[in-house]
């Protein structure tokens, strides 16, 4: 009768003993699921989580991108077209505005005007037996507002020496622009040389009309 009551008791123990170890591994497998998100160990574990971490992307405007959507910073526009620019309109005036001294003759045959700029078409005739020379440097020109003018050593076209018995052809270009108001212009040619030049080497030609 002992034996069966103490072999009841080492039963009871055994049990509880039992009872007790399954509520701490049931216990250790909620926290492992909680902290570590799997339950098990091994090849036993079973993952409660997602591994799939979801990808996420952002759209940048049209137009905000690199240094176009830097603060202060103006769009480029490949339809932009350069500037033109456009010249004055040429006025031109024909005629003959001649004038003679000694052998030497002085003729302006056309006259332009370009926003004010005035190029005079001149041909000189050295009726003498010597060459004459008519230097730019000296050259002047008087609107009849009295500004005064010389000639543009840049721009202007004068082949300077006429052999005896012979003619020029050349372009003068005035160093500036004229007045507006002004509608003649007279000229001169001053400092000319040779044996047979005029006197006081010097030939003028009056009242050249500017065209408008």
């Amino acid at each position: 009768m002992d034996d069966e009551i103490n072999h009841l008791r080492k039963t009871n123990t055994i049990l509880k003993i039992s009872l007790v170890m399954l509520g701490v591994l049931v216990l250790l497998g909620v926290i492992q699921a909680v902290t570590a998100g799997t339950v098990g160990v091994g090849a036993l574990s079973v993952n409660l989580r997602d591994s799939t971490t979801p990808s996420t992307s952002t759209t940048q405007p049209v137009g905000q991108g690199g240094l176009n959507g830097a603060v202060g910073s103006t769009p480029s526009s490949d339809t932009a077209e350069p500037p033109t620019t456009t010249s004055a309109e040429t006025k031109v005036a024909e005629g003959s505005f001649k004038q003679s001294r000694g052998l030497l003759t002085i003729e302006v045959t056309k006259v332009e005007n370009q926003g004010g700029r005035i190029k005079l078409y001149i041909t000189a005739v050295n009726a003498s037996t010597a060459k004459m020379d008519l230097p730019l440097g000296p050259f002047k020109a008087v609107d009849d507002q009295k500004r005064e003018y010389g000639a543009s050593l840049a721009t202007s076209k004068w082949p300077t020496s006429i052999a005896k018995g012979a003619s020029i052809t050349g372009t003068i270009e005035l160093d500036q622009t004229v007045s507006k108001v002004a509608q003649t212009i007279d000229i001169a040619f001053n400092g000319i040389t040779g044996s047979l030049a005029p006197t006081g080497g010097a030939v003028a030609v009056p009242g050249i009309a500017i065209p408008r």
